[in-house]
């Protein structure tokens, strides 16, 4: 393992972390702590993250396990997994343009061999089926058949990472050495409050600290109701325990290992406190974040530490996360804001860059789902049930029509589709974002789709809006949850009902495009079947509407085998001038000519290219 000498000692500028209480408070958790150094001042330099940040401009997160879902793509000769599978897998990012991978090392416990902490591969023997299924009992909103295909999947993916240890091979300390080696930027996300396994405190995925009833959040949803799920039940960072607990975490990361980076990934999940936060909550955590970038500092003044966040400071106060005030103290130096697995196209970044102002990085966080507009896979004769786990309990499986259709149909992801990446790229870029960062980006190839695999190569341009001018785009809005998730997310402006002889205007961030190339731009306004012909006209920035259309049953453009709509909806084209598309927000406005509602399910665009231009 890599290891580096400890900081000098130093006192801080602000309280010394916890004080004695720290180790008191992880002691009585359980949890060995080795002796460490006091941590300097957060003040130390505080821009040189910020400059080290901003050189970095397309950011790949690999989220958790990464290396190992697909071992048929980084080892495709077989046999026990080795490091040169890891090694495959960064360069083809790096060839891809991506200059920083996140590498994410934990749940609630460690997913490498930490010397100091629980590990995931404690109590592991090859092929435990029950340790496995131990696991995914405690996921929230599996059948008991999605329960056993977890488990079997779970079992061959710990497998591998037991190959490596048995090989004497560290996988996190392997994959920074690939990204040196790559000549890529490697930083660690981790992820901070992960429940997706909280039904079962004593499941070998969470900390011992959680199994402390007093650690943990009681997993209140907002709402009338006063109702709870388990995805909010999380670790209570209001409590010492739980602080010391992830700082131990992450101090190992920044001393034993050879990163550049650190990301605090609070959208994995967003619920810290018991909100609405107390102030010596909210006092408490900022201090905390103070202390993590003093120990980031500790390794190297110019080491950056960052924030992966939905797009809603309000909200994130309320659970105690102030971020005006940790960029105000110079404790972040870049921030990315997404929404939870539904990308954003809609997210006011230039709003966002307002309130925080200029002393922060802020990257344009892209998820891997476009939206939740369920089509149709023609070419498939069987639900994908890979897929199936993957979205359980996401609306496109909610569905009873999903559920019973005898044709196959499901969530487009959007790493499978080049057009799809290239847009959500540009709109972010064009609201004057410094950088895009990929996450769950290979979930596409993760959940073995026939004919969908995850696009690298569309990685390459998404750090550019010069280059992704001019090329083929396709645009999106949100749509609507019933999920919990969605008090975080950015707010829908779809479906929407449009009663007769009214309008309604959608905005959406875009890039202007060259003009004498013979681009085109197509709108496709997707309806309820029932009153697909009401009359309606679309207009672009103000513009006068057009109200001839082409009735279609295509999406614009096909993602992996997903190329249809559904029985249920109705897809109208209309064509508008394309120079009248704009940098930053554009408005789309519909407009009900007819004498009944217009029930709008999605509105989608398309930068179309003649063919014997750039590539598609």
């Amino acid at each position: 393992m890599e290891t580096t000498p400890p900081a000098p000692d130093s006192d801080l500028s602000r309280r010394r972390f916890l004080r004695r209480g720290t180790a008191l408070a992880v002691a009585a958790a359980g949890v060995a702590l080795t002796k460490a150094d006091p941590l300097p001042a957060p003040a130390v330099a505080r821009s040189a993250g910020r400059i080290a940040a901003a050189k970095r401009r397309n950011l790949f997160n690999g989220d958790c396990n990464f290396f190992f879902y697909n071992p048929e793509l980084w080892q495709p000769e077989g046999g026990s997994y080795r490091a040169e599978a890891i090694h495959r897998y960064v360069r083809a990012i790096a060839a891809s343009g991506v200059d920083a991978l996140l590498v994410n090392p934990n749940t609630q416990v460690a997913w490498y061999p930490s010397r100091t902490l629980p590990h995931i591969l404690d109590g592991y023997r090859r092929g435990d089926a029950a340790f496995a299924r131990s696991i995914a009992a405690g996921a929230a909103d599996l059948t008991e058949a999605q329960i056993e295909l977890f488990t079997r999947n779970l079992v061959t993916m710990l497998d591998l990472y037991l190959d490596l240890h048995e090989g004497g091979v560290d996988w996190l300390a392997e994959a920074a050495r690939a990204c040196r080696a790559a000549g890529i930027s490697p930083w660690l996300s981790y992820r901070m409050n992960a429940t997706h396994f909280s039904l079962r405190p004593d499941s070998p995925v969470n900390a011992p600290v959680f199994r402390d009833p007093a650690n943990r959040l009681s997993g209140r949803v907002p709402g009338a109701a006063g109702t709870t799920h388990p995805s909010w039940i999380g670790l209570n960072f209001a409590q010492p325990a739980v602080r010391a607990y992830m700082l131990e975490m992450i101090r190992e990361g920044i001393q034993a290992y050879d990163y550049e980076g650190i990301e605090l990934d609070w959208l994995r999940h967003p619920v810290c406190v018991e909100a609405p936060a107390s102030p010596a909550a909210t006092t408490a955590l900022t201090d905390w974040t103070g202390e993590l970038k003093a120990l980031a500092q500790a390794r190297r003044t110019d080491v950056p530490l960052g924030l992966r966040l939905p797009a809603n400071l309000a909200y994130l106060r309320s659970v105690g996360l102030d971020v005006r005030e940790m960029v105000r103290q110079g404790f972040v130096d870049f921030v990315t804001f997404s929404n939870y697995w539904q990308t954003s196209w809609e997210t006011p970044l230039d709003v966002l860059r307002r309130e925080l102002g200029p002393d922060v990085v802020i990257y344009g966080g892209i998820e891997d789902a476009p939206n939740w507009l369920e089509a149709l896979a023609p070419s498939l004769t069987a639900r994908p049930l890979g897929q199936e786990l993957q979205l359980a309990g996401d609306n496109a499986y909610r569905s009873e029509k999903a559920a019973s259709s005898p044709r196959v149909r499901g969530t487009r992801y959007l790493s499978a589709s080049a057009p799809f990446l290239r847009a959500n790229a540009a709109g972010k870029l064009a609201l004057g974002a410094d950088g895009v960062a990929t996450f769950n980006f290979f979930v596409t190839d993760q959940v073995r789709v026939p004919d969908q695999r995850a696009d690298y190569a569309a990685l390459r341009e998404l750090s550019d809006l010069g280059r992704l001018r001019g090329m083929t785009k396709h645009y999106a809005f949100n749509s609507a949850t019933k999920q919990a998730k969605r008090i975080w997310d950015v707010p829908e402006q779809l479906p929407v009902s449009i009663p007769p002889g009214l309008r309604r205007s959608l905005r959406l961030p875009m890039c202007a495009e060259p003009v004498g190339r013979g681009l085109r731009l197509i709108v496709q306004v997707v309806t309820a079947r029932e009153g697909a012909t009401v009359p309606c006209g679309v207009s672009l920035n103000g513009g006068w509407p057009n109200h001839v259309a082409q009735a279609t049953q295509d999406l614009l453009f096909p993602s992996g085998p997903y190329s249809r709509h559904v029985d249920e909806h109705a897809a109208r084209n209309y064509e508008l001038p394309v120079d009248e598309v704009r940098d930053g927000w554009n408005e789309i406005t519909l407009h009900n000519d007819g004498a009944e509602d217009l029930r709008v399910i999605m509105v989608e665009l398309a930068i179309v290219v003649p063919s014997s231009a750039s590539p598609s």
